[in-house]
């Protein structure tokens, strides 16, 4: 079930206000009334997001429920189990790891492994050829194994108490909003607030569908448009491209990509805030960073932070030798390219970056000092901007291209087919300086304009709302474009 389609709307607007049906019963109640209310709000939104899960193909529901279940109940166990007895403590956190990696592993990477293990065998002179398998991977995989797995690596620190209730442990697995594509959100960060009371009053709705126009205005409106009308094509045919189109091209997908993402969060923020609850922010920016680490703490931040949490940290961080150091960044990194996708470009992708934040790093530390991002002339900033920009837009084409060979074609044609931008029409222009505007666009602006809206009366709300709807619908593709973040 797309954000971007009308069958989300209409589930939206029931599973929203039959929450809030439920939830209502609870206010003024006795006790056992209240909470028997709230836990029926909980059903009924667990019932929800599965029937969102669903939608697209009912069978792997099986798998989140049997990550859930396994969780649940190894978290429990870590729990009880007396500090004593490390041994069952890591063995029941290794049973859980082993599953989650396990269903990873085995429906993203199985046929990347396979084929690696053939082209390894092949390029030492030998022949095995290795069947691959059929495997359809389950949306959202990537998101809810890295969220169900950061549960129990907390409760195993006791950074966070198990959660006593299945119910709710199982909602905070599939909360529909984010179930899948994220944000990644950790336990200590929407396990509490289930805790707690909701309420939702006027401004908050107000804030909410305001960010939820702003995600589909960036993806229908601004990503599919540049996507189909540009760089499909391009990196179809690159030959059929100049030079300098080929590089718009490039410049588009940077910006197809961040206003496919960063709308599709938009939207899960925005759908969370109107059932009462709040998920992190996933985007800050990215390319107004002035270095390779501050992108990466700018884009997807949950990914960045999950991993620099759960695979940096324990790995040393920044202590010890420069080369630990070094060692840590590129193999996270090389993680974050491989989380992407079962392919060596993303390998390579990663690896490319985590080179680059440690060339930064020994920079710095030669320097002997740290600086604040922006806390430098203005003519030292706009150029490590533009370098890192142009270092992410490079890069883009690894990210992009299904294999090296059509990077290798892409890259070639973008240094060799001469010049001329015949193929760039004024709707490609016009989109590009939306697409760009809308990225450096003052945060304070849009927060003025968002408080301008939450002001607003109910029927303004609705007319604004209206016309917006409708001028989408005339600006937005004829096809669906499926959110680029579902295939991870």
């Amino acid at each position: 079930m797309l954000f971007n389609s009308l069958l989300f709307l209409v589930f939206l607007v029931v599973t929203v206000f039959g929450s809030w049906a439920i939830g209502s019963a609870a206010r003024g109640a006795s006790d056992p009334v209240a909470a028997a209310a709230r836990t029926l709000r909980f059903a009924f939104l667990l019932v929800a997001s599965y029937l969102f899960y669903m939608a697209w193909n009912p069978r792997f529901i099986a798998l989140i429920l049997a990550s859930t279940l396994v969780d649940f109940w190894v978290a429990q166990r870590i729990e009880a189990t007396p500090d004593a007895r490390v041994g069952k403590r890591k063995g029941l956190l290794l049973a859980s790891l082993a599953m989650n990696l396990g269903l990873l592993g085995y429906f993203k990477y199985t046929n990347f492994f396979l084929q690696s293990v053939s082209g390894v065998v092949t390029g030492l002179g030998g022949d095995l050829a290795i069947p691959l398998y059929d495997i359809v991977l389950p949306v959202g995989i990537s998101f809810y194994t890295f969220q169900t797995m950061s549960y129990t690596v907390d409760v195993y620190r006791k950074q966070i108490p198990a959660e006593k209730s299945l119910l709710k442990f199982a909602l905070f697995v599939s909360f529909f909003p984010q179930l899948v594509a994220g944000p990644i959100v950790r336990a200590a960060d929407l396990l509490p607030q289930f805790q707690r009371g909701v309420s939702l009053n006027h401004d908050q709705v107000g804030a909410a569908l305001f960010r939820i126009a702003r995600g589909l205005v960036k993806k229908v409106v601004v990503a599919d448009f540049l996507a189909v009308n540009l760089v499909d094509r391009a990196f179809s045919n690159p030959n059929l491209f100049s030079s300098p189109e080929l590089l718009i091209a490039l410049y588009a997908y940077t910006m197809q990509i961040y206003c496919d993402f960063s709308g599709y969060t938009d939207v899960a923020i925005g759908t969370a805030q109107l059932l009462g609850y709040k998920l992190p922010e996933n985007f800050d920016r990215p390319y107004a960073a002035t270095t390779v680490a501050g992108f990466w703490r700018r884009w997807h931040i949950t990914l960045a932070g999950w991993l620099r949490h759960y695979v940096f940290f324990p790995l040393g961080g920044s202590r010890g030798s420069v080369w630990m150091a070094h060692r840590n960044t590129l193999i996270t990194l090389i993680l974050i390219g491989l989380w992407h996708g079962a392919n060596w470009t993303f390998v390579v992708y990663g690896a490319i970056h985590g080179l680059a934040i440690s060339v930064n790093r020994t920079l710095v530390r030669r320097n002997g000092r740290r600086v604040n991002e922006f806390d430098q002339p203005w003519h030292q900033i706009l150029w490590k901007v533009a370098l890192t920009f142009h270092f992410v837009v490079i890069l883009r084409i690894l990210f992009r291209a299904p294999g090296f060979t059509e990077a290798a074609a892409y890259a070639t044609h973008l240094l060799t087919n001469g010049w001329g931008l015949a193929r760039i029409d004024t709707g490609v222009w016009v989109m590009l300086g939306v697409a760009y505007g809308i990225h450096w666009t003052p945060r304070r602006w849009v927060d003025q304009l968002a408080g301008i809206f939450t002001k607003w009366p109910v029927a303004a709300k609705g007319v604004a709302l209206a016309a917006l709807a409708a001028a989408v619908a005339t600006v937005a593709e004829t096809d669906v474009v499926p959110f680029i973040y579902f295939q991870f």
